[in-house]
């Protein structure tokens, strides 16, 4: 049997030197695995607090449906308050000209008539129609034609024919 020489020995000490060190570091790894495994919960728990959640999920998904179905609700009630709200900011319109002080060279209908009307031009028939809109029901055409005549010599109205059609403009006093 032959000897071994001392570097090999010296070798073969430091090469087992090292494989225990390996293993006692494997041991303190297993050994914190083992005590990290303890810690964790089982298994079966984290699948039952996973179901308990996805219910709590899908009860948080209807109520938020159910809470988006409010909220259109909610906004189509504003639009409609909102429309209202302009409806009757028009009439509050109308009721203050209607009420108004006459204008000083005009009877109190035609003042009346004359803050009622718009700014932008119209024919005749547009302008009759905006006043029966209104509430004048019982005025008729010619007479109307007649009052933006009377307007319009008093200087709150001014016309132009277009293709046979007389086109008026409110003048702002």
């Amino acid at each position: 049997m032959r000897f071994i020489k001392d570097t090999e020995k010296e070798q073969l000490k430091r090469l087992v030197k090292a494989c225990m060190l390996e293993i006692s570091k494997l041991k303190m790894d297993l050994k914190k695995c083992r005590e990290h495994n303890n810690n964790v919960p089982d298994v079966q728990q984290s699948n039952s607090e996973i179901e308990i959640n996805s219910d709590r999920v899908e009860e948080l998904e209807i109520s938020l449906k159910e809470k988006d179905k409010t909220i259109l609700e909610l906004k189509q009630s504003l639009k409609n308050q909102d429309n209202r709200i302009n409806d009757l900011e028009e009439i509050k319109t109308y009721f203050e000209a209607l009420t108004a002080k006459p204008k000083r060279d005009l009877t109190s209908f035609q003042s009346q008539v004359y803050m009622l009307l718009p700014s932008e031009k119209a024919n005749t028939e547009k302008m009759h129609n905006i006043i029966k809109k209104i509430g004048f029901k019982e005025l008729s055409i010619d007479n109307m034609f007649h009052i933006l005549r009377n307007l319009e010599r008093k200087g709150y109205f001014s016309s132009e024919r277009v293709n046979d059609v007389i086109i008026w403009k409110k003048i702002e006093k």
